[in-house]
Order: C-alpha cells, then structure tokens, then sequence
C-alpha cells in the first residue's frame, strides 16, 4: 500500500513537471513555419519589418496576425517596465526633493547645494532612462499595432464587399450548374478511387453492415425512440410541486432536447469514419460535420427551452400554443440552415465550386434564412402583443378582493428590447435577401450568419438568467410568482451581459485581439486628469461602497429597533439619530471607497469651486432646503408625529427629509412642505414642548337667564370630563352683552391638545342638555320687519278690484 501511494506522489510529480516543461519544449521546438517575421528579434529589428510588411501591403492577413502579436508581446512587456517605475529614480527623487524647490529669480543658492541638486538631477534622468526607452518601445508599438488592425479590417471589408455573378441572370446558372456537375464527378471520381484502395475495399464486408445499423438506429432514436424518454422526464418533472427537485428534473427534462438527438446524431455521422472513406473533394467538409450536427441540435433545444409547446409550465415566453409551436419551427428550420451554410462554406475552403455556383446555391439558402429570420421576429412581436393587452376599463374591485393586493400583482410592461431584436432581425433579412440577389453572398452571410448566432447566445442567456431567477427563489423560499430582489436581478444581468458581450462582439466580427485589447484597458484603466478608471479601482469603489452602505443601514436598523427604544428619548428625536446616523454612514462610505480605490480626486476641486458659483444660484432653493433640513434635525423645532400648522396646511409630521418634510392633514391628505419655509416661516406646533393646551368654549344664553345658574353647568361639565386637567382650573368668563344674548366663555385646558375636537364636542352635547334641563334658553338671532304706508296699499288694491276685478284675474 504505502509503495502504491509513493507510485501516484512520483508520478504526479512527474506529470507536474511536464505541465511546466510543455511552454518552453512549445518554444524551443522547431516548426513547419518558415516565415521570417516568426523568429525572435530585438525590438527595433520587428519594427523594421513591421514597418516593411505594412508599406509593401501584399502580406498575408495570417501574416499580420503573427506579427501583430509579436508587437502585443513587445508592448505589454515595455508597458510593465513603465507601470514598474525605478526604484533608484525614486529614491533620487526624494532625495532631490528634500533639498526644497529650486530658488527664484534673483536669489542665490549654496554653492554645496546647488552642486548637490545638479549631482541628482543628472542621477534621476540616468536612472529613468530605461523607463523612457520603454516608454519610447510601447508607444511605438502601439502605433504599429493600430496600422495592422487597420489593415486587417480594411481587407476584411474589401473581401466582404467582393460581388460575384448575379443568380438573377441566366448565365449565371448555365455556369453555376456546370461547376456544380464538375464538383459531382470529381466527388465520385474520389470516393471510386477511395473504394479502390485495399484497406478499404477489403474491410467494406465489416464496415457496411455496421454502418447500415448505425445510420437505421441514429435515425429511429431521433425520430422515434427518444420520445418516450422525453414523457418520462416530463412526468417526473410535473410530479414534482415545489424546491430543488422540480429545478433539477426540469433541467433533466430540457437537457433531453440537446442529448439524446446528439446521441442519435452521433451514431449517423460515425458511418462516416467506419467507412473511411474521405474524398479530397470534400475533406473539409466531412470534418465540419460534427459542427453542423452540432448547429441542428443546438437549434432544436433552444426552440424547446424557449418556446415549450404544449409546456406551459416551462415556457420561457409568454406566448399563445400556436405561436410557441411557430418558434420551434422557425428554430429548427435555422438550425438546418446553419447545417447547410458550414457545409457550404466547408466546400468553399476546399474550392468545390466557383462563383457562380456559390452564388447559385446561396439563393435558396439565404431566401430560407431570411423568411425565417422574418418569421421569428414577427412571433418575437406576438409575445409583447401577448403581453400588452387592450387598455382595460377601469378595475372594479370585488367586496372580497384587496385592491393593494390585485395592484401588486400586475406585471410590469417590457422594455421594448424584444421589439428592438424584432426589427433588427427583419432588417437583417431584407439586407441579406437584397444582397443575394445582387450578387454580394459574403455581405449576405455577414448580415444572417451572425443575427442567428445573436439571437442563439442571447436565448441561452436567457435561459441562464431564468435558471438563476428559479434558483434564488427556491433558495429563499419565495413563490414561484414572487419577484427577487431587484438587486439580484441586476447582478444576473450584469454577470451575463460581462460574459456573452465578448462572444457576440466576435459573432459579428470583432477578432480575439480586439476583445483581449478591450479587456487589457479595462485592467489598465483610462487616465482622466490626475484620476485612473479602472476595473478593479471601480469593483474595489463599490464593494467599499457597498460593504459601508450595509454596514449603515444595520446600524440604522439597530438604533432604531433595539437601542434608542430603551432609552427615554422621544419618537422625534430617535428619529432624527437614525436619520443622522444614515447620513453620516453614507458620507463615510464615499470617502472611504474613493480613499480605497486610490482615486485621487484632488484635481476635481478647480471643479467644485467653480461649480459652486452656480450651485449657489442655480440650486440656492434646493442648497436652502438642503441646510434647512440639517438646522431641523439638530434643533428640531418640530418633530415627527407634531401637530404643526404652517402656510396654512394643518396636520401631523410624518416624515422629516433634508430637502422636505411630509405632514398628514386631517382629511389623511400628504402635504409636502419645503424645509426653508418650516425654518424661515411661521410655524405654530401644538405639541413642540408639551401636549397640554387651552379649549375656549363660547356658550351664548337668552336674556333674563340666571346667570349663576349658567356658570355652574358649565363649570360641572368642565370638571366631569375625563380630559380636561385639574390644574390649571377650568374658569368661566362673562365677556360680554350681545345683541340678543349674554356671552360667556368656558376656557379650561386639556391633558392632551390632540383631543380638542372630540372634547369640544362632548363639552356641547352635556351643556346643551343641562341648560335645556334648567329652563334656560340658548337664543337665535330675530329680526322684525316694519311696512312702512301699509294703509295707502290696502286701499290701492281695494280700489283696483272694483274698478276690473280681483288681482288675481288681472
């Protein structure tokens, strides 16, 4: 046992070493490649030849890729010289800046120092030379470096824009149709002359039948065996009701759409090695058939895992059955199409056709691309249809229905990028269609190729993004119709647009070196002044940020549920820490995460200072605001929960802000109030110090009323109610001698102002009984009215009804 376990230590060792030893044996091995522009040179020797190869212009593109790596090699080494600095310069450096700074005109200084200060000086520029020379290396190369991306793009669009006969004209397909017969007897002159050869030929007794069962099984698995292995998973997925398990079978159920036709695929295409049989004429393309396998299976799960006919359960888009199974079709009839577009283009490399053939057979292939890409965008439209019904009537909330309840349940409307990806991809067919027909079939397959493949990887994102959404809800616990934390659907996006934006940027045509460029300058960071943006100065600003954020809030959560509650402050006041406490937090947090990502914000306070000037005329309102909030929460003449009136709004303070602050009226109408107007306005608080206030009840009797009587009602009903304090005594005052009544006045002062109301009115309902009681009579005002000449218009009408009759008749 112990010899077995010294065996596997040696040969992990060993298998060690050779992992390390592979780069330099890679190296030092000598190659097919004869190219000079592959050899080690110094520096200026490449950029010679660069400069060569790029003013003659007739290297190959391969050419150009070889050498243009060999200068990414050059700058980033030259580039890591400079990030590195000297050490020996820097500490001349200090040593020249402890001397102080150079002395100004017309003064003089020592001869030993100003000696010593030349003596560094001379040191510093010795030590930095290296830095400079690789300075001087990487800027050089990074000029050599744009001029061959140039070069490389620009032949790329001339090749691109290369046109070959038009499949419109006749000649065309006299010519196209006799490449394509020629192709046809060079293919059966090779695979004749491949049958010929005795390794072959004497094992055809063997192979065939093999590959005969082979072909008949891959066939029958795909289109009738695997399907009764789809019902199974499907029932296994639908028995499931809730947690990990319905995830795990529902992803067991969708991998069936991608395995099983691969494993029946698999068998059909292994006919193809068994019999060995590899004509020249299409070698390439018996190579690429496992991609173009590859590109049908792909096609069929996607259509499968996001269409779902007679799934509902497992549809990713919300779509009616007709057009999910649509989409299916549409799927797997671009997936054919893919099948069909490598096998061409394999041919290509093996110069099976001429122009005019590739021509002719692109028609029909790119005709089908673009119905289908036409069709799918119009089934993509369906879904935001589907989803945007007709503007309803306004709800009418049953009585057992929560209105909160049916308002949180609606979904909100789709940002419209389904309906963007609708229009590009009808573009997209229209330009390769139009193309086609012009004769332009490498423009055509740029405008169809890579929207299939978009449209692909965007799907599969899709896919991952709902598994993640699946998976964080049953990790929490949620409902399957309960939203996540938009901060998680965020993160997902974000995760997923940092990893399939590189692979779409190479779908449509950017190469590697474009995207590893883009991702050294993400790492490098972009200077802006004296400030370095870079990816992981940002990532380390919003983990800081976010860590501090974190950290405030629980704090704020803490102070207010378990420390300022035992403690004898008020609501008001606890709620002005918490508030300050947020503030606080926050300023902390963004001085902290700029301090830790080494941003140097120095050269932003020109900046500030000038934008001062015109926040302090532009935004003087909200700056006014903004300081009026602060003087709240420090002074706090008000608090929350106050019974405040100001510019005429009566109510309760619900919410203190810095800019604002929200009072409740007594018709449960918000009121925002600008902070300005509560700290330069007049405000009256009812409950600033405390919650005693005076009622002042006026109560009007008849005249000839006794009056002693009247004082001691009222006075009774004043000290019967349970609200009005002892102290100060409640009191009655005779104020005054009406015109129809005496006027007195009950003031007496409650042990909580916010009941006046209700008080009032009990104070009336008992005094209105009890004066009743005493036969004492609450007035209303009577008014006596005095005809003047009465007589003189009795007569008149007496006389006008003998002379023609009653008024009435008249």
């Amino acid at each position: 046992m112990r010899s077995l376990q010294h065996l596997i230590s040696i040969l992990f060792l060993m298998a060690a070493a050779l992992l390390v030893a592979l780069p330099a044996f890679a190296q030092e091995a000598p190659g097919e490649q004869s190219d000079a522009l592959l050899l080690p040179a110094p520096a200026e020797d490449l950029f010679t030849r660069a400069t060569n190869a790029l003013e003659q212009g007739i290297v190959s593109v391969r050419t150009l890729e070889l050498l243009r790596g060999q200068l990414v090699d050059v700058r980033d080494q030259n580039a890591a010289v400079v990030n590195r600095g000297s050490v020996k310069a820097d500490a001349l450096q200090a040593q020249l800046n402890a001397l102080g700074p150079v002395p100004q005109d017309g003064q003089k200084e020592a001869d030993d120092v100003a000696a010593r200060r030349v003596e560094l000086v001379n040191a510093v520029a010795d030590a930095n030379a290296p830095v400079v020379r690789a300075r001087e290396i990487q800027f050089r190369a990074a000029a050599l470096i744009h001029e061959v991306d140039r070069q490389i793009r620009s032949r790329g669009f001339d090749q691109m824009l290369e046109r070959y006969p038009s499949p419109v004209f006749p000649s065309t397909w006299v010519e196209g149709l006799s490449q394509i017969q020629q192709f046809h007897r060079r293919l059966v002159r090779d695979v004749e002359s491949q049958l010929a050869r005795p390794s072959v030929s004497k094992s055809l007794g063997q192979t065939v039948p093999l590959s005969i069962g082979l072909f008949v099984f891959g066939l029958a698995f795909i289109f009738w065996l695997r399907f009764p292995i789809h019902r199974y998973l499907l029932k296994l997925s639908l028995r499931q009701e809730r947690g990990f398990p319905v995830i795990l079978t529902a992803v067991l159920y969708n991998l069936s759409y991608l395995v099983l036709p691969a494993i029946g695929l698999t068998a059909m295409l292994s006919v193809i090695w068994i019999l060995d049989i590899q004509p020249n004429a299409a070698r390439t393309a018996l190579i690429a058939t496992p991609a173009s396998a590859l590109a049908i299976v792909t096609a069929m799960w996607l259509g499968h895992t996001l269409f779902a006919p007679e799934q509902t359960r497992w549809r990713l888009l919300d779509l009616d059955e007709k057009y999910a199974k649509r989409g299916l079709w549409l799927c797997l009839g671009l997936g054919i199409f893919m099948m069909f577009e490598i096998t061409l283009e394999s041919l290509q490399m093996d110069d099976a056709f001429g122009q005019a053939a590739l021509s002719l057979i692109s028609l029909p292939v790119i005709t089908a691309a673009s119905l289908f890409l036409w069709l799918l965008a119009g089934v993509l439209r369906s879904h935001d249809r589907h989803r945007d019904p007709e503007p309803a009537l306004p709800l009418e909330v049953e009585d057992d229905e929560d209105p909160e309840a049916e308002e949180a349940s609606v979904n909100p409307r789709d940002s419209g990028f389904l309906f963007f990806m609708s229009l590009l991809m009808k573009a997209s067919a229209v330009l390769a269609f139009t193309v086609t027909l012009a004769g332009y079939v490498l423009m055509a397959r740029v405008a169809v190729i890579p929207m299939i493949m978009t449209i692909a990887q965007l799907g599969f994102g899709f896919m991952l993004y709902h598994l993640a959404l699946a998976l964080v809800r049953t990790a929490t616990k949620r409902d399957e119709t309960e939203p996540v934390p938009i901060l998680v659907s965020l993160g997902l996006i974000f995760a997923l647009v940092v990893t399939f934006a590189p692979l779409i940027a190479l779908t449509w045509g950017a190469r590697a070196t474009d995207v590893m460029d883009a991702w050294r300058l993400l790492l490098a960071g972009i200077q802006l002044g004296d400030i370095r943006l870079s990816l992981d100065s940002i990532l380390v600003l919003l983990v800081v940020f976010g860590v501090g954020l974190f950290v405030t809030r629980w704090l704020k959560n803490l102070l207010r549920t378990s420390v300022l509650p035992q403690t004898r402050m008020d609501i008001g006041a606890q709620t002005a820490i918490v508030t300050g406490t947020g503030y606080v937090g926050l300023t902390l947090a963004v001085l902290i995460a700029v301090s830790t990502a080494g941003l140097n914000l120095s050269s932003l306070a020109v900046v500030a200072g000038a934008l001062s000037v015109g926040i302090g005329f532009g935004l003087q309102t909200i700056v006014s605001n903004f300081v009026s909030g602060i003087i709240l929460l420090v002074e706090r003449p008000i608090k929350e929960g106050d019974w405040i009136e100001v510019s005429g709004q009566t109510g309760y303070v619900r919410k203190i802000s810095v800019r604002s602050t929200r009072i409740e009226t007594f018709d449960r109408h918000d009121v925002i109030i600008p902070n300005s107007d509560l700290i330069a306005g007049t405000v009256r608080n009812m409950t600033l110090s405390n919650k005693t206030g005076r009622l002042v009840l006026p109560v009007r009797v008849a005249y000839g009323s006794d009056l002693e009587a009247v004082k001691a009602i009222l006075m009774n009903a004043a000290r019967a109610h349970y609200t009005i304090a002892r102290y100060p005594h409640p009191f009655v005052l005779f104020v005054g001698l009406g015109e129809s009544s005496l006027n007195f006045e009950l003031r007496c002062y409650l042990k909580d102002v916010n009941n006046i109301l209700t008080t009032q009115s009990d104070l009336y309902f008992t005094i209105y009984n009890e004066l009743g009681k005493a036969g004492i009579e609450i007035p209303f005002p009577q008014q006596d009215v005095h005809f003047k000449d009465i007589d003189k218009f009795v007569s008149a009408l007496e006389k006008r009804e003998e002379a023609g009759g009653t008024p009435a008749a008249s």
